[in-house]
């Protein structure tokens, strides 16, 4: 495909081993009457039937790719990024899915907000039948008018936070990005994707060349949590093995030496990735001071959906420890752990006013069915 038959939007779907989930995802993505995008597959190695059902597909707008070899997330997508031919760039999971007819709707915000690179959405999250248990919605995102985002003081508020709402700012997944940031990126770093986290790190460098974002005000993607996934493991009996096994992945990485290395891997993954990108752009993030007393309470909160082994008591317990590799105030903790507590507590009491708007006895097993019968219920609205 030459540069004047380049595809508005590139769709990418990282996948390995979950055909069962990434048919679904393949099917919503399809149910869209524009031919401005690619859908690209990128099998990172699979030895199931991934090659043979995507083979199948008679569909001019997809694209299959695979690696060769067993990657890492982090260079798996980068490997994916690397065969994306369009202008914009949207990463999904191989649990997710796309709402009827959304796509089309983006192409066209995009192409009459051409003045905006950066383009995100409000996101449900469904979560697929996990060891017997019936599929259920998790969280369902108002729809909202069209607004700016100020990128740059989002990223200051996310390094405030010690990193906690970086999925706010949009970074190619669930979210559509210009090529030209992710080249800049590269151009200044020798790649785009880095540390354990791809998306959390691009989070916090795109905000690093664009200044601002348009939040369409509708729901384009969906968030699917499926047994194999990261988010689906929190609650899979195999969760912790799915951890362990995407961890391993990344062999001896180092994460950033001002964290507290006596805790589990995985529990820093997340502030060693903003860490990471503080340090890549000092002229942007130099002014900044990392919250490590909000990153704790932000640990604490991800514990208790992630099961991580690891209590406010013993992080308190550890403080002195914990100070020789950087400042911990146990009374500014215990102050960001009870914002947390009411912030959960108004996320469900959100959750108590939108859920009804899904009449959902039964919430469908897959996600293709949840997002047209979700499609059906908005037009009643």
């Amino acid at each position: 495909m030459n540069t004047v038959n380049r595809p508005l939007l590139s769709i990418i779907i990282p996948t390995r081993e979950r055909v069962e989930t990434l048919k679904h995802t393949v099917a919503t993505v399809l149910n869209q009457a524009s031919n401005a995008f690619e859908l690209i597959i990128s099998d990172n190695f699979s030895q199931d039937s991934t090659r043979d059902v995507i083979g199948a597909i008679k569909d001019s707008r997809v694209r299959y790719v695979n690696t060769g070899c067993r990657l890492s997330m982090c260079d798996s997508w980068e490997y994916a990024l690397q065969h994306a031919l369009g202008e914009y760039i949207l990463f999904i999971g191989d649990d997710d899915a796309a709402m009827p007819g959304a796509l089309d709707k983006l192409i066209s915000t995009i192409l009459s907000k051409s003045d905006y690179e950066v383009f995100s959405w409000p996101t449900h999250i469904y979560t697929w039948p996990i060891d017997g248990k019936e599929a259920f919605v998790t969280h369902m995102a108002p729809q909202r008018s069209p607004a700016e985002m100020d990128l740059v003081a989002t990223a200051r508020h996310v390094v405030a936070m010690g990193g906690w709402r970086h999925y706010r700012i949009p970074c190619m997944y669930h979210s559509a990005v210009s090529r030209r940031i992710s080249d800049e990126i590269r151009q200044v770093t020798g790649r785009v994707f880095h540390t354990t986290q791809p998306d959390v790190f691009l989070a916090m460098a795109v905000p690093v060349f664009a200044a601002r974002a348009l939040n369409v005000g509708y729901c384009v993607t969906v968030h699917g949590r499926s047994a194999k996934s990261n988010g689906g493991s929190s609650i899979a009996k195999s969760g912790a093995q799915v951890q362990d096994l995407f961890v391993s992945e990344y062999g001896d990485y180092q994460i950033d030496a001002t964290l507290f290395p006596e805790i589990q891997m995985k529990i820093n993954l997340i502030p060693d990735a903003v860490l990471v990108v503080m340090k890549l752009f000092p002229d942007f993030y130099g002014n900044m001071t990392f919250n490590y007393d909000a990153m704790w309470a932000y640990i604490c909160r991800l514990q208790s959906f992630f099961g991580w082994p690891i209590t406010v008591t013993q992080i308190i317990g550890n403080r002195k420890k914990i100070r020789q590799y950087h400042n911990f105030r146990v009374l500014n903790f215990l102050y960001y752990l009870a914002l947390h507590k009411l912030s959960e507590i108004r996320r469900s009491l959100l959750n108590m006013i939108n859920l009804p708007r899904l009449s959902r006895e039964v919430v469908p097993p897959t996600i293709d069915e949840f997002v047209e019968q979700l499609a059906k219920e908005m037009e009643k609205i």
